[in-house]
């Protein structure tokens, strides 16, 4: 019997002594989990929800994401957003993507600065963090037209983002910006929409057109084509100074403006520069043939640099069904493509201009959004900080 006890006493004093964990191993153990097991463990105690959004807390998870930026998908389907992650490929084995999240989000933008953009109930605009499941509506745009097109910019300066809309007017047989409007989110004021002027004027494709070109923020400036909505001819290019509240614009000639076939053109960024991704299409035969990459050098002086990339024979394939679409390019210069909508196995190819080799990479775990539309981002970060948007 008192070897029983002694064992029984023994057991428990050890187990007293992995009672406590030192509070430097528990942060770095946490450090390691992906941001939708954070938001969990965060709703179990206020001390739990304290440490996890505290500076120095979300700062290093910010830190940790940076190095290891993941593939986001976003899924329409039952006028909803599902959000998955999954890591970046090392080769061609099939990736498993994670649910982290959905959104009541029906026609989706862009993602910018962790904040996913989109718009709810038709015309209601909202953004939303996948990382930490956070939504904030914005107030309706007090305009009557119907058409509108909205970007997310986000100014490095002063750390803002920023919500361009212009609305659209229908005379004359065409449509043609009207009025161009601003909302500035994290200032600490009360979020409102201004007015602000633009001597640009302009046909603005925002998905009522022939095509959508996204807008996209690089070091502080929006991008968008300008297309004519009624020839689908495009593109100059609209640039908008975020933290000036400033427009220009970039004349582009035919060459470099028109494209059509299985996969659109997008504007894209390429080692931190503007760039603009269009297909090679075969006179012939109306297929794809290459790629044509075109870097924007100087803005001022309009100089494009221009590549020509020829696919190599495996490129049909590898590639199925009627669509594609760029998805854009990762840091070591592989060029990203998709399919548009989610088949019974969604995929990505990665194009290598300096091998001229194709890589097709599945991706698993989203089979029962089969026929739904997916939006694919590259080097995506999670960022668990409680920015105040408003």
């Amino acid at each position: 019997m008192m070897m029983t006890q002694r064992s029984c006493s023994n057991s428990r004093n050890e187990g007293a002594k992995f009672q406590h964990i030192p509070n430097d191993l528990v942060t770095e153990i946490f450090l390691r989990l992906p941001s939708n097991s954070i938001s969990r463990f965060r709703c179990l105690s206020k001390l739990w929800d304290s440490t996890f959004s505290s500076p120095d807390f979300t700062e290093a998870f910010r830190t940790i994401s940076c190095s290891r930026p993941k593939l986001l998908f976003a899924c329409l389907s039952e006028n909803k957003t599902f959000f998955f992650s999954s890591p970046q490929p090392q080769d061609s084995s099939p990736l498993t993507a994670s649910f982290l999240t959905s959104f009541p989000v029906t026609c989706p933008y862009e993602i910018h600065h962790q904040w996913y953009f989109g718009a709810t109930k038709g015309t209601v605009q909202s953004i939303c963090n996948p990382s930490t499941g956070k939504i904030l509506t914005l107030p309706e745009v007090k305009n009557c037209a119907r058409v509108r097109r909205s970007s997310l910019g986000f100014d490095p300066i002063d750390k803002h983002l920023k919500v361009l809309t212009t609305t659209l007017s229908y005379k004359n047989g065409s449509y043609s910006a009207e009025q161009h409007q601003v909302l500035t989110l994290g200032n600490g004021e009360e979020l409102s929409w201004r007015k602000i002027t633009c001597n640009i004027q302009g046909f603005h494709s925002d998905g009522f057109g022939r095509r959508r070109h996204d807008g996209i923020c690089i070091n502080g400036i929006l991008y968008y084509l300008d297309e004519d909505y009624n020839d689908g001819k495009c593109c100059d290019i609209v640039c908008f100074d975020v933290r000036y509240e400033k427009f220009s614009y970039i004349k582009t000639d035919k060459e470099l403006g028109k494209a059509r076939g299985k996969i659109d053109s997008s504007l894209v960024n390429y080692k931190g520069k503007l760039a603009k991704l269009d297909p090679i299409i075969c006179s012939n035969h109306g297929i794809v043939t290459g790629i044509n990459l075109w870097v924007l050098q100087d803005s001022e002086k309009n100089e494009w640099w221009s590549y020509a990339y020829v696919l190599p024979p495996p490129w049909k394939s590898i590639v199925e069904g009627p669509r594609l679409h760029f998805v854009g390019i990762t840091n070591n210069g592989e060029i990203v493509m998709s399919p548009e909508y989610i088949g019974k196995c969604l995929y990505l190819v990665y194009y290598n201009p300096k091998r001229n080799t194709l890589t097709r990479v599945g991706i698993k775990g989203m089979e029962a959004y089969e026929k739904s539309k997916a939006r694919i981002f590259l080097d995506y970060v999670e960022d668990l900080k409680p920015y105040e948007l408003h």
